[in-house]
């Protein structure tokens, strides 16, 4: 995917992300891209993300992307990855009880930091 698409496709997706109804209109208008390029990136990204369209009269269809989602799916900054990791980290050298350590871990390796190869692979997609 070339640099103008993904950034279409991120505002697009950065739009949609407040949880809200919007027609493919609004979204063409604020991206600043045509409708039909709009509805092509909503397509691809309905793939990989939970979003819902639906089809209706005037101002009645429109696209909406899964609020369940909106926490899950939210990009943390590596100050943001850094504090969560090192307080399961803290969490996990404390052994508290009740605390399932297999779950405990696998949260740790989710909130890890990303290595610079991670870094790369993401920039080629």
């Amino acid at each position: 995917m070339d640099l103008k698409k993904s950034s279409i496709t991120a505002d697009i997706l950065n739009f949609i992300s407040d949880g809200q109804v919007h027609t493919m209109q609004e979204i063409a208008d604020e991206v600043e891209v045509s409708k039909c390029t709009v509805q092509r990136h909503i397509q691809s990204l309905s793939y990989r993300y939970p979003i819902d369209t639906f089809h209706g009269g005037d101002n009645r269809g429109g696209v909406i992307l899964d609020k369940k989602y909106l926490n899950q799916g939210k990009i943390r900054s590596n100050d943001e990855l850094q504090l969560i990791s090192k307080a399961l980290k803290l969490l996990q050298e404390s052994k508290c009880e009740g605390v399932d350590q297999k779950l405990l871990s696998s949260l740790i390796e989710e909130y890890k930091l990303p290595t610079s190869r991670e870094n790369e692979h993401e920039r080629e997609m």
